[in-house]
Order: C-alpha cells, then structure tokens, then sequence
C-alpha cells in the first residue's frame, strides 16, 4: 500500500477561512489546513466547538486533528 501524501494546495475555487468565520462550517464540509513548514492537510470538519474557535478536523491521511483559532495556521473551504 503506497504511503498517504498530503495535496500540496487546496482544491481549486477554495477560499481562506479566517478564524472568526469558522462558524460558517458545518460537519462534513471538505478542509485544507495549511502550516509552514509543513504543507497541507486534507480531510473534512467532523466538529465545530460552541464559540466557533476550535475545529476537530477527520483527516484523510487517517486520524483527527483538533485546531484552534490562535494556531499559526490557515484555513481553507470550497
């Protein structure tokens, strides 16, 4: 089985998500999560938390990742 690779850019037509629109996102809704100096993860928003500033995000590569608002991060949506 090949190792999993994480897409090296969001989909096309996607936007940058600042934090304080991550209530725009629902369960389900397709991610790219970019960090310097490592790239992007890909996967889908499984839950977002009651004050819209922490994301649990289902990984493709296999796992979760939970990211907050004041991470060094960004968020990207179709």
């Amino acid at each position: 089985m090949p190792d999993m690779v994480a897409p090296s850019k969001p989909a096309p037509g996607a936007t940058f998500i600042p934090a304080e629109d991550w209530s725009t996102l629902n369960r389900g809704d397709a991610v790219w999560v970019h960090e310097d100096g490592w790239g992007y993860d890909n996967g889908v928003v499984d839950e977002v938390s009651g004050d819209h500033r922490m994301l649990w995000i289902i990984l493709e590569q296999g796992g979760r990742r939970l990211i907050c608002g004041n991470d060094p991060l960004e968020v990207w949506a179709v």
